[in-house]
């Protein structure tokens, strides 16, 4: 896992935990997010959000058959009030399901000499799941706190715990894991 002396090497990032994403099963992981914030401040730990930010005919909406959410200029891009970023912390606009897809947060890491990245938000088998492989396959060390993401599918969510398993990223517990920051 993590210890206080790796600290500065580390960043949060909050994938998609935003008021047009966030629904009932989202619930239960805010005050876990909320704790690893927090904490990360306090240890001057980047705290980094990664968020959808869509036009209304996306390609994804046609797609998927969905519903048009978190388009650009709406308040649905806004990050929840639990969770507001504070002034200074950075917010990466992505397009597509990963937070390094298409947008600069491979570079604003590289460029604060971040390498090991604490992975947090929804949906666990889309967003946060594509977020994290990305990571994974650009050398970056990753920590999923399992009880920080969340899915309207707990099958989802437990078929994605079992691959970071096999791709031996750590999945601890928002409580365990603050103490080591």
């Amino acid at each position: 896992m993590s210890s206080p002396a790796d600290s500065p090497n580390t960043a949060l990032i909050i994938v998609d935990v935003q008021k047009d994403n966030v629904g009932r099963y989202c619930q239960a992981i805010i005050l876990n997010i909320q704790l690893l914030i927090k904490r990360a401040r306090e240890r001057g730990i980047p705290v980094i959000y990664a968020c959808d930010s869509r036009y209304v005919d996306d390609y994804l909406f046609k797609r998927l058959g969905r519903k048009p959410h978190a388009i650009r200029g709406t308040d649905g891009v806004k990050v929840i009030d639990e969770l507001s970023p504070a002034p200074g912390e950075t917010v990466i606009e992505k397009r597509m399901l990963s937070g390094f897809f298409g947008t600069d947060l491979d570079f604003t890491l590289r460029d604060k000499g971040i390498r090991r990245l604490v992975i947090t938000g929804v949906r666990t088998e889309f967003c946060l799941y594509k977020t994290v492989l990305d990571a994974f396959e650009l050398g970056y060390d990753i920590i999923v706190p399992r009880d920080s993401c969340a899915s309207p599918s707990e099958e989802g969510h437990g078929a994605i715990m079992k691959s970071l398993e096999f791709l031996k990223i750590p999945t601890p517990t928002a409580e365990e894991l603050a103490r080591g920051l």
